[in-house]
């Protein structure tokens, strides 16, 4: 552990929690981390982030399916 509490798990989370919410595949993170499922990098690396409802609705927002009309 550094003199500051920092320890390397701590860089590592934030590795790969940076790279999921930049859009990097989970199943390229997955690899980089030497995790065995996807899984494993999705429960431990994935968090809520600012603006992920607007993201959802901005995928879909030109699919006719989903669509309200406006």
């Amino acid at each position: 552990m550094a003199p500051d509490g920092l320890r390397f798990h701590d860089l590592r989370h934030s590795y790969a929690a940076k790279l999921v919410s930049r859009g990097v595949p989970v199943n390229d993170v997955q690899a980089v981390m030497g995790h065995e499922k996807p899984s494993t990098t999705l429960n431990l690396y994935t968090h809520r982030s600012d603006g992920r409802d607007r993201r959802i609705r901005d995928a879909f927002a030109d699919d006719p399916l989903t669509s309200n009309g406006d």
